[in-house]
């Protein structure tokens, strides 16, 4: 029936009645005895369907999660030397980040350091649930990373101060 296939009708003991054996009048009673049956049971089938999926449902409303997208298209700071450009979620009220960093290498000519993620630089902040939402204040902030010598008006190449990571600069603004 599920199928759309042709019923076959059986009797209690599900051996299939034969229509030489069988009388019209009882073939065609038991054939609806075993369309009910069927019918009935296909019917249980959908209702316990709906209730997992409404019951699936209340689990995701109950517990929903949000994303945020963010998509770096530039990054317009002077710095003269590489730097790392690091994002993440701030809850200003706790002093403490909520999310991962996203991490872009910019190099000194301004340009991402992998010239293939040019237009490409995307991060999304995923699972953020409700009591992410119920938090007053949500940052998006912004941390510039300064790596290279330790002062840039240092043209000493003998001196061993290069690769050093130096806090440059910072942004953020209000997500909620």
């Amino acid at each position: 029936r599920i199928l759309d296939l042709d019923l076959v009708v059986r009797d209690e003991d599900g051996n299939i009645l034969d229509p030489e054996q069988t009388s019209t009048i009882s073939l065609f009673r038991a054939h609806e005895i075993a369309s009910k049956q069927v019918e009935e049971r296909l019917q249980e089938e959908k209702s316990q369907k709906q209730n997992i999926d409404i019951n699936r449902q209340a689990k995701f409303a109950a517990t929903p999660s949000f994303a945020l997208f963010v998509n770096l298209k530039n990054v317009v700071c002077k710095i003269g030397e590489d730097a790392e450009v690091l994002m993440s979620l701030y809850d200003p009220l706790e002093s403490k980040f909520i999310s991962e960093n996203y991490l872009v290498r910019w190099s000194s000519c301004g340009l991402p350091k992998d010239i293939d993620r040019l237009h490409n630089l995307r991060a999304v902040f995923t699972d953020l649930g409700s009591k992410d939402l119920k938090r007053e204040k949500i940052s998006f902030v912004c941390q510039i990373v300064r790596v290279g010598r330790m002062e840039l008006r240092d043209n000493n190449t003998r001196k061993l101060t290069s690769g050093l990571r130096r806090p440059f600069g910072v942004a953020g603004t209000s997500v909620c």
